[in-house]
């Protein structure tokens, strides 16, 4: 068995803010974890919430999953995990402020591997993926993220024209898809005015139903308007939404928003996890080839307007985000 791994924070020389974290249980589980970003600056024993999401649902998978006689199967592992997270709010005193606030919560995607004798079973919850020898990839692809990725690349050049300096255009249009376009005009009144603003919203509302005739217009206005502050929250977990999706936060993830797949045991050669920081997959195995692929998209397209639209970008210190990639050979 070969088994490679990396990971790096998108402050690189901050590695200890990084929200994403590995579990590595050789013959047994193999699962990339990568915490919500926090919204407001929570913290909890010290860590921002997503950095503590992450170390939480890590030492949880880590503890249950060695156990010499545990069974559990995936959906048995994300209610286990869910009940982690409501513990730790009840712990910290915030199990009723965060029911009534999402940007306080914990919140952290799971993507995991259970290997099983006859069996290799992938669950995911959230929107880092996996690759199964090198060809079948696994990965839910967010329609809600592609809305507010849109939003910042239309701000981009409405941006460009009024700050010429890279890290405040960087800078702006992370506060358009953090806090929307009906944000208080004085966080951006620097940059941009009221119709700025306007045009930027009429631009990302009409390049996403062009992109996604089956989402509701209604729900594209209220990401757009009110961003991933104002609005994300209130589809996560949420089974009654055309965009509802999964997250381990401490409340109930509906199961049909898990994706549990299997493979015979025998057919599988090879795994591969990573985190969404990675916007262009290897082409082949191994850290080296996911790190070249890495390399090529931040040449590519270093502020993810064009080739790989995403809410944030990367600059001259930061990457657009974490990235952690694990790798088994059998």
């Amino acid at each position: 068995m070969l088994i490679e791994a990396f990971s790096e924070a998108k402050d690189p020389s901050s590695p200890q803010t990084n929200e994403d974290q590995l579990v590595i249980l050789p013959g047994r589980a193999y699962a990339v974890i990568d915490g919500v970003t926090d919204r407001l600056g929570t913290r909890y024993d010290g860590m921002l919430s997503g950095r503590y999401a992450a170390v939480t649902v890590k030492r949880a998978l880590e503890h249950m999953l060695s156990a010499p006689d545990t069974c559990m199967d995936g959906a048995s592992i994300v209610s286990a995990l869910t009940a982690e997270i409501a513990a730790a709010y009840k712990a910290h005193g915030m199990a009723e402020a965060v029911r009534n606030d999402w940007n306080l919560r914990i919140s952290a995607a799971l993507a995991l591997v259970l290997v099983q004798e006859e069996a290799v079973e992938v669950v995911l919850a959230g929107d880092s993926g996996v690759r199964i020898n090198g060809e079948t990839v696994l990965r839910m692809e967010k329609d809600l993220d592609l809305i507010t990725s849109n939003l910042r690349r239309e701000a981009w050049p409405v941006i460009g024209r009024r700050a010429s300096d890279p890290e405040k255009q960087e800078q702006i249009s992370r506060l358009a898809t953090w806090h929307g376009t009906r944000q208080p005009l004085d966080a951006v009144a620097d940059t941009l005015d009221a119709d700025d603003l306007m045009l930027i919203e009429s631009r990302a509302i009409a390049v996403n139903l062009e992109a996604l005739p089956h989402v509701a217009r209604a729900d594209i206005e209220n990401l757009v308007r009110g961003g991933i502050v104002n609005a994300q929250g209130g589809y996560q977990n949420n089974p009654t939404l055309q965009l509802g999706y999964p997250c381990i936060d401490g409340f109930d993830v509906p199961q049909h928003l898990i994706t549990i797949e299997r493979f015979r045991r025998s057919d599988v050669g090879t795994i591969e996890i990573y985190s969404d920081g990675y916007f262009k997959p290897g082409d082949g195995f191994g850290v080296a080839a996911w790190e070249k692929a890495f390399a090529e998209a931040e040449r590519e397209d270093p502020a993810k307007v064009l080739l790989y639209p995403s809410p944030k970008g990367s600059t001259a210190s930061h990457w657009a985000d974490d990235r952690t990639y694990l790798a088994v050979r059998f």
